[in-house]
């Protein structure tokens, strides 16, 4: 392989003008991943090392990252920054499809892609980003550097850290992302409130202690439960250069796609009879965030002004982007309706559409800097139900009025209906837990529709083949509503309080923000069951045994009606008709839907098969959830 690579590589320009100036990969194990035979690609191997690269801070495109002009320079005047690169590529590099398929990592998750993806041939890459995490042998970080004054004295400004417990203990201990500044009480400050809305408190029991400059012990009042909310505000020191990690991950994947040798002559793993021809991203839950801030603060042109990624995918990421190109940003920060509302990372521009937004007063959308450098990506969009709820994901495809927006024909939309944030383990999972939550915790996958539109998006890049049309609740047609107007069923036991995630405009005073006018969120509308009307339907979904949900609200004893965050809920159906009427449940029972085992199992494999014809779902994924129907108990007489 090194050979070839060498031999080819003097066909193609060396890294004269990137910005990565060492890539030292090796590879850790082959085969990877068991040993597994992935159809006819064969088996995979696993490299991993380090990139180093180098930002001017005087060019255009890094302009924008905020201090960046405040970190240390080498001799040559450019900022210094290593990140660590995970590579899966086939054994035989003659079965790649020459397409990188690059997952953002989570919170510096590591891993290959999918069996189904593995299947394809592609090369699984993953580039560190994010800054605030501590390294080990496993996770995918980013080493950026601590920006100073001119003199090389600390920067010092406030930070805000926001810390729910979920737990009953006496005395709790709380990471900061900074360190004090000082260690002097007078200089932060710390309260409590029980809810978003509600005040501020500072009672005389609250009391708290430095353990040391990054962590705070902190006395649990009397009078708050479990889900209380403290916020303590400090001066803290040595901000991190966080909006690095952009150009990190857009200067990797460049090199890539189009480098062959870094400036030490050591070779592109990518390169094999020529460089890659495409490159995806797939971005989910804080990665997708991340993936539409890339995406608007104009990240997806190299230096050369080239395109990195031909495609995107923001998977569950709702309307939001990230808290990561400001002084003390903190990237793993993301807004529900109980938490953090107080951090920036969730205003306008909110969909890839242009408009004037009448709250901020500003014109703007999330793909106006790549037309101008005409570095657009393809985009496919999904989120789940849980989105609509805690996510504001109605503002994807709505103004800021709740008024329908079209969008452009580059980017396609899908709500995957009845799923919690990141989906569940399936409908038929042994057992389900309520947590701090006061129903079951809601099991309806949301993986397998993910999965069947990454290869659409693959098969739209690749070979423009157009994907299925979107499919997204729309103001338009009565498929978004306010939360107060949905007609959910009465059902012994469940409290429906049309709780959401609001959004407001918040001033730029920070911490902590303030906020001013309401944009207006939007929830999806619900059958008589209480499952979600529009929007993609697990087969699942379509043929129900409960109710599935986006939402779902605290117990007793933990912030009590609040959002259960990231989770929604399942409220299974009766089994007969004579138990809910006694019960009062306004649902059909299983028995009055599924006479027998055979129908219900008909039901699930016609819903599943019409999926996959609209290229929503894939065969194999079909197939398994028809067989976990065949063995369920679901309309067996009892």
């Amino acid at each position: 392989m090194g050979l070839l690579a060498l031999a080819f590589g003097t066909m193609f320009a060396a890294n004269a003008t990137g910005q990565i100036t060492q890539i030292d990969l090796e590879i850790v194990e082959s085969p990877a991943l068991g040993g597994h035979f992935f159809g006819q690609i064969g088996q995979y191997e696993l490299l991993r090392g380090h990139a180093r690269g180098e930002a001017n801070p005087n060019d255009l495109q890094n302009r924008g990252i905020v201090n960046l002009d405040k970190a240390p320079r080498n001799a040559t005047g450019r900022v210094e920054y290593s990140t660590v690169v995970e590579i899966y590529r086939p054994i035989d590099m003659s079965q790649w499809n020459r397409a990188i398929y690059h997952t953002v990592p989570n919170r510096g998750g590591s891993g290959a892609g999918e069996p189904a993806l593995l299947n394809l041939g592609f090369a699984f890459v993953r580039v560190g980003w994010q800054g605030d995490l501590a390294p080990s042998k496993q996770n995918i970080v980013a080493s950026l550097p601590i920006a100073t004054h001119p003199n090389g004295a600390p920067i010092v400004g406030p930070a805000i850290e926001e810390f729910i417990f979920n737990d009953l203990k006496p005395v709790y201990r709380a990471h900061l992302t900074y360190p004090a500044a000082s260690l002097d009480h007078e200089a932060a400050t710390l309260s409590v409130r029980q809810n978003q809305t509600a005040t501020r408190l500072s009672p005389e029991d609250l009391t708290w202690n430095y353990l040391s400059s990054k962590e705070i012990e902190i006395v649990h009042p009397q009078g708050f439960d479990g889900g209380a909310i403290y916020e303590f505000v400090y001066q803290a020191k040595n901000p991190i250069v966080m909006g690095l990690g952009f150009a990190a991950m857009r200067d990797v994947i460049s090199f890539l796609r189009y480098e062959t040798t870094d400036t030490t002559d050591n070779v592109n793993p990518l390169v094999f009879e020529g460089l890659p021809i495409t490159a995806l991203s797939l971005g989910i839950s804080q990665s997708g965030r991340f993936l539409r801030d890339f995406l608007y603060q104009g990240f997806n042109e190299d230096m050369e002004g080239r395109i990195v990624f031909d495609g995107l995918h923001p998977d569950i990421a709702g309307s939001r982007k990230t808290f990561t190109n400001y002084q003390f940003g903190q990237p793993g920060r993301w807004q529900k309706q109980h938490e953090d509302h107080s951090f920036p990372g969730d205003q306008f521009p909110f969909t890839y559409a242009p408009y004037t937004d009448p709250i901020s007063r500003k014109t703007d959308g999330l793909q106006e800097r790549c037309k101008v450098s005409n570095t657009c990506p393809k985009i496919i969009h999904t989120d789940g139900e849980t989105e609509l709820w805690q996510a504001r994901s109605s503002l994807v495809v709505t103004d800021s009025l709740g008024k329908h927006l079209d969008l452009p024909e580059n980017v396609r939309v899908y709500l995957i209906a009845g799923t919690q944030h990141g989906g569940g383990p399936g409908v038929h999972a042994a057992t389900l837990t309520r947590g701090v939550c006061q129903n079951l915790h809601n099991p309806l996958a949301l993986r397998q529709i993910r999965l069947a539109l990454s290869l659409a998006l693959y098969q739209w890049v690749a070979n423009g083949i157009e994907p299925p049309p979107s499919r997204f609740p729309t103001a338009h047609n009565g498929g978004l509503l306010l939360a107060s107007a949905i007609d959910f069923p009465s059902v012994p036991d469940v409290t429906y309080s049309g709780s959401y995630n609001p959004l407001h405009l918040n001033n730029s005073q920070f911490p902590p923000s303030k906020q001013g006018e309401p944009y207006t969120v939007l929830v999806g509308r619900v059958d008589a069951d209480g499952n979600m009307t529009d929007g993609i339907k697990h087969p699942n979904l379509a043929v129900p045994i409960g109710t599935y949900t986006g939402w779902n609200l605290r117990r007793e004893g933990f912030a009590q009606g609040e959002q259960c965050g990231g989770t929604g809920s399942f409220i299974p159906f009766a089994s007969t008709r004579g138990q809910r009427e006694v019960s009062g449940d306004t649902r059909l029972s299983i028995e009055e839907r599924y006479p027998t085992h055979e129908y219900y199992v008909r039901l699930v494999s016609e819903a599943a098969n019409a999926l996959v014809k609209d290229r929503l779902l894939l065969r194999q994924d079909a197939d398994q959830i028809i067989e976990l129907a065949q063995r369920s108990t679901v309309g067996t007489p009892r």
